[in-house]
């Protein structure tokens, strides 16, 4: 009689796991149904709420070489456009919240934002800036969400990452789909120069620190550098800003033949230590969206410096 009951409680037992298991899936499934129509009827009231960066399932980005000193700038782009056809009609309030961990100060550009039906495009910066000078591998996160206010709602959310690397030299390319151009930001974190042409006491692969370089003649300056870098592009999908000042500053060009006549295809310059700088791009294709690290995971643009 014992064993008995021992074996019904055991059915029992097993029943109740088999129920919630069942409840679980049927509460997941439920969920993905639901969220599954509301964006079906949202998308048939001419509701469009999307965004660059910002996705309905939480995007994930991991930004590495961060140089883990200068402020970080992320720009969420926002639109109400389905395609070129498709696109909202009326205007799209949203809030904007975001968390951000205790390594860093992060401040939004503004904590609500419209969507003009006139423009079907809006966007806002989130800032980060380190709390302190932070070592290799010590990481950022933080999330960013926008959430809809108007007659539907809607929530996009995306976490980002910043690793702190080991490079010297970090970039990023800032664009928006329908800019005319890009813009390749580069930051150099070495505090130093290093001799590359040997004079006085001073022989080649030496390191000099930012005072005593600043007292040398202008002819020895010219024998030292703190980064010298290269950008190499294809100028069928960018061309390079004539006017720039890493242009008319550049130690030397390359140029490529298309159709009979030459255009730049590389561009090499120095960069000084502790130093940012830019350098700017016309698009062939400005219905691209050339950002990196965040949106593409392989750069338009290959740098590399020495």
């Amino acid at each position: 009689m014992q064993k008995r009951n021992v074996y019904k409680r055991q059915q029992i037992i097993i029943l109740i796991l088999i129920l919630l298991s069942l409840i679980t899936i049927c509460a997941s499934f439920g969920r993905y149904v639901i969220n599954g129509f509301n964006n079906f009827f949202v998308r048939t009231q001419e509701f469009y709420f999307y965004s660059d960066k910002l996705k309905d399932n939480m995007a994930i980005y991991k930004i590495e070489n961060w140089t883990g000193v200068d402020p970080y700038t992320i720009t969420i782009n926002m639109n109400s456009t389905n395609n070129n056809l498709q696109r909202t009609n009326y205007d799209i309030p949203y809030d904007i919240q975001y968390t951000c961990t205790s390594k860093a100060t992060c401040q939004l550009s503004k904590e609500q934002g419209i969507i003009l039906a006139s423009t079907n495009r809006d966007y806002f910066n989130l800032v980060i800036t380190p709390n302190t000078v932070l070592r290799d591998n010590e990481k950022v996160t933080v999330t960013i969400t926008a959430t809809s206010t108007g007659k539907y709602f809607k929530t996009l959310s995306a976490k980002f990452t910043l690793v702190v690397g080991q490079e010297r030299l970090s970039y990023e390319i800032v664009d928006a789909a329908s800019s005319q151009y890009l813009e390749v930001n580069l930051t150099n974190t070495l505090s130093y120069y290093k001799v590359e042409t040997a004079f006085g006491e001073y022989n080649v692969g030496d390191t000099i620190d930012v005072d005593t370089y600043l007292n040398l003649s202008n002819s020895d300056k010219e024998k030292c550098y703190s980064a010298i870098t290269t950008l190499t592009f294809n100028p069928e999908d960018v061309l390079l800003d004539m006017t720039d000042t890493n242009y008319l500053n550049a130690i030397s060009t390359t140029t490529t033949n298309i159709n009979g006549s030459n255009y730049i295809n590389s561009i090499t310059f120095k960069i000084d230590p502790i130093s940012s700088t830019k350098v700017r791009f016309y698009k062939m294709d400005t219905s691209q969206d050339y950002t990196y690290p965040i949106v593409n995971e392989t750069s338009i643009i290959n740098v590399s410096s020495r």
